[in-house]
């Protein structure tokens, strides 16, 4: 069990819940990718015998912390303790490697490895300029993220900000996109001659869905093939199901909780919306692109502006109802600019070759492992 020379290690990766999440899909990647060759022990503050959305080989030891807190002020002081005192027993098992993931997690591993000289990699989730943490939390996140052996990002926008934060040992991950097993046709018509836009994504403020509803309210009418779904479980669930009624939209904008199969739902769509108000590196929208769908998103979000080239494979607009809604109209009316947008957002999905990007996290692991990793900044 050795790479380049490298034998086999121990890795602790640490992440608040095994849900459906993007950040969970790609700790899922990397932690199976790393038990081919290394000794891999997932752990997460979820109750004992929370099971991962996402299938891990048998070979990944899964740890489950019950260390998720919330309530009153006391209680989640004590779970703060609570997780100090379990992560630092974890650590005690000596892993060579230390991976945290998400900004409140990171930093309270990080407090818990003092003194025990671990290596400790943390990985920042979301665009922390637009992502406000508590005053608390943000000043532990810039307290311990410069004591961290490597921070690692997925844009060069998100690096800017944390370098100009005093952090130093930054590396740029975007996440892995896989090749879609089936491709989308946005040009032709569905078996039932309609057309939908498909948007994926946690039911939350963050993901715009109410802008999107609002939006497509306003084109509706002048294009009455047109459906618009969206996939996906939260708490905003009330408040856009009370949108939809509103508008009288109910039967042509269904939510329709998660997917275990999105690919499939993602070909069988011909627009890709995705009005997030902030992101990391969005895994929704890379996997539309390789699809083969056209996307639509708003400037100046972390991860947009990488995936999406405005005019290329889809359109990048400004963050209002009205920009939304006319980009909406561009394309929904537009079958050849549809097609040809798809076919260059699938080619540019390629970038991200998910052996390439797993590739480049083993590489960071492995070297986090040695104490001259201070003195490099591997991209």
């Amino acid at each position: 069990m050795e790479r380049l020379g490298v034998k086999s290690m121990r890795f602790l990766l640490l992440i608040p819940q095994m849900g459906a999440g993007g950040a969970e899909k790609v700790l899922s990647l990397i932690a199976t990718h790393m038990a081919q060759r290394h000794e891999v022990v997932l752990a997460t503050l979820e109750p004992s015998g929370s099971r991962s959305f996402f299938v891990l080989p048998p070979a990944i030891e899964q740890v489950q912390l019950d260390a998720l807190s919330g309530g009153p002020l006391h209680r989640r002081a004590w779970g703060i303790v609570k997780r100090l005192i379990l992560i630092r027993r974890l650590l005690r098992r000596r892993p060579d490697v230390v991976l945290s993931f998400t900004s409140t997690l990171n930093a309270t591993v990080i407090l818990a490895a003092a003194g025990l000289r671990t290596a400790v990699v943390v990985s920042e989730r979301n665009d922390p300029v637009a992502y406000r943490l508590t005053r608390i939390a943000d000043l532990a996140r810039r307290w311990t993220y410069p004591r961290a052996r490597r921070v690692v990002v997925q844009t060069e926008v998100i690096a800017d900000h944390f370098s100009k934060s005093g952090v130093r040992r930054i590396s740029i991950i975007p996440n892995p996109v896989f090749a879609a097993r089936r491709q989308a046709r946005p040009g032709m018509p569905g078996p039932d001659g309609r057309f939908r836009v498909i948007a994926v994504g946690r039911l939350d403020p963050q993901k715009g869905f109410d802008l999107l509803i609002a939006a497509f309210a306003r084109v509706a009418p002048a294009l009455q093939d047109w459906d618009l779904v969206i996939f996906g479980e939260g708490a905003e669930l009330p408040s856009l199901e009370a949108m939809i009624a509103e508008r009288g939209l109910g039967d042509r904008v269904r939510l329709l909780g998660v997917s275990g199969e999105i690919d499939r739902e993602l070909a069988r769509s011909h627009l890709m919306a995705f009005p997030s108000r902030f992101e990391g590196f969005p895994n929704a929208l890379a996997e539309a692109m390789a699809a083969g769908l056209p996307a639509i998103g708003f400037r100046g979000v972390s991860g947009v502006e990488e995936l999406i080239e405005h005019g290329r494979t889809g359109l990048v607009t400004s963050m209002d109802g009205t920009a939304l809604a006319d980009a909406l109209e561009a394309l929904m009316a537009d079958p050849r600019r549809r097609e040809l947008y798809g076919q260059a957002a699938r080619l540019r999905s390629a970038t991200w070759n998910p052996q390439s990007i797993l590739s480049r996290w083993e590489d960071l692991l492995l070297a986090a492992a040695s104490p001259s990793v201070h003195t490099v900044n591997p991209g």
